[in-house]
């Protein structure tokens, strides 16, 4: 009788930790679905840095110098004000791992919400670098690299707007 009390205690424990741990996963989840609210409109709100977002990249490999005009030129949601992110915005958007699988690359990139589509590891950032380079923020590893301005390979252009 002692050893199945026994049996019955670890069965208890066991069923305990694994729910602890599966209610840990779950409020991850739902407070980043609380942080990310789409707008419907092609717009993403950060509730907790204030920032608006497309809700998806350009979709394609671009420059440095082409990802700006996108970006100064981007659309959506009734806003015309929209800027390239700075590597403090974007590292804001780094967590929670998504695979994507490129035509010419597969990669792992980290993306804290699923609101937000970045369709491959490297996002152009505003900052100029020394003479030919820029940098860009890289969701793989959540860092920042210096690369070359004119290259476009792999790299994204993620429109961003301060909202009121």
């Amino acid at each position: 009788m002692q050893k199945r009390t026994q049996q019955c205690v670890w069965l208890v424990l066991l069923i305990g930790c694994y729910l602890t741990f599966s209610m840990s996963l779950l409020g991850s989840a739902w407070a980043a679905g609380e942080r990310f609210k789409a707008l419907g409109d092609g717009t993403v709100k950060d509730q907790k840095t204030g920032l608006m977002w497309a809700a998806q990249d350009n979709g394609a490999s671009m420059n440095w110098s082409t990802a700006v005009e996108y970006c100064k030129n981007y659309s959506a949601g009734g806003h015309t004000d929209w800027r390239m992110p700075s590597s403090e915005e974007l590292a804001s958007l780094y967590g929670a791992r998504k695979k994507i699988e490129g035509k010419d690359y597969e990669s792992t990139i980290d993306v804290v919400t699923q609101s937000i589509q970045i369709t491959a590891p490297w996002v152009w950032t505003n900052r100029r670098a020394v003479k030919t380079k820029a940098v860009a923020y890289g969701f793989n590893y959540g860092v920042t690299r210096r690369l070359h301005r004119g290259s476009g390979g792999n790299r994204r252009a993620l429109p961003v707007r301060s909202a009121p």
